[in-house]
């Protein structure tokens, strides 16, 4: 039986521990009573009972808006990548799942620069979760795309190495590890995320994509809530008398705008625009064809002012071609 025991008593000096390797950030309650990672200053702040952040932690790694380029005296110079390092503490299975997604869009050549600095200088770990109603994530729900990832049980946690960085902070957190008891099973989840569909057998004519349309108001809150949705937009903006900035910023694509190029737009209808999100989400995109992207943390169809549930979808039987 190896020392990867950490005890709950133990929890407050194994942070302080994560300190070392960099700013520690983990899941808070905001004022407002939203979940969300943030900086964790007191321990006492530490809130790993939570279901979702609001925001996932895709916001680390692509910032909502950036400065990618400045131009001044007749110099263009790279905007600045972000700060230090930081150590992202709690992420539950489903979020790992997303960030992994993230590095195969960015981090294939050529890898996006301020996304490839950010990333090198974040520490993931993990922990477990409980589901709710809202999650259908897969039922095997300890992700190995982090650092190192802590399984819950009732007197501590299990701590799980998966990658150099992991090692190190496994040895940095030896004085505070056992022996502890056998892991319980992880709980079963819905088992229900969806496998990569046939987009002209379910994202074509079916008829319940009208009804989604009918109701859907454009708000977007699905794809900002999204782990894995990373549309944005570049702006330019001049000053005077030179000189200028451009700026990358988050986008969307339920947003009547996404589509505007020359004068026209390509997707004019809220139908268009709604399939096209998901038939990028359950189909895959571009290199990453029939990849599905959904990691089933639930966030979609809890944001959504009109309760569109796109497991109502997927759960018909596929419309066969003519």
């Amino acid at each position: 039986m190896t020392r990867n025991f950490l005890k709950t008593s133990r929890l407050d000096q194994f942070l302080e521990t994560l300190r070392l390797f960099g700013e520690l950030h983990a899941p808070t309650v905001s004022e407002s009573g939203v979940h969300r990672f943030a900086p964790l200053e007191d321990p006492g702040d530490l809130f790993l009972d939570y279901r979702r952040t609001q925001i996932p932690p895709k916001k680390y790694l692509l910032p909502f808006r950036e400065e990618i380029l400045r131009y001044t005296g007749g110099v263009y110079r790279e905007g600045h990548s972000g700060a230090g390092d930081i150590v992202l503490f709690g992420i539950h299975s489903c979020d790992l799942e997303g960030i992994a997604y993230l590095d195969r869009v960015f981090l294939a050549d050529p890898a996006d620069p301020g996304y490839s600095a950010r990333r090198s200088r974040l520490t993931l770990i993990g922990v477990s979760c409980e589901p709710d109603d809202f999650c259908f994530c897969p039922e095997k729900r300890e992700s190995t795309a982090c650092d190192l990832f802590l399984t819950q049980s009732d007197q501590g946690f299990h701590l799980a190495s998966h990658s150099v960085k992991g090692e190190a902070l496994l040895s940095a957190s030896g004085h505070l590890l056992e022996k502890g008891p056998p892991p319980s099973p992880p709980p079963r989840a819905s088992g229900y995320c969806f496998p990569p569909q046939d987009p002209q057998l379910r994202f074509s004519d079916h008829p319940l994509w009208k009804k989604f349309a009918s109701t859907c108001v454009s708000c977007g809150a699905c794809s900002v809530c999204c782990p894995t949705c990373y549309c944005f937009d570049i702006r330019e903006y001049p000053a005077l008398p030179e000189g200028g900035t451009r700026i990358r910023e988050w986008d969307n694509c339920l947003f009547a705008s996404h589509g505007e190029v020359a004068g026209a737009n390509f997707r004019p209808e809220r139908l268009d625009r709604l399939r096209f999100r998901f038939l990028h989400k359950f189909c895959g995109f571009t290199p990453l064809q029939g990849v599905n992207s959904c990691v089933g943390c639930g966030r979609c169809k809890e944001v959504c002012p009109v309760g569109i549930d796109l497991r109502e979808l997927t759960a018909q039987p596929a419309r066969e071609k003519p």
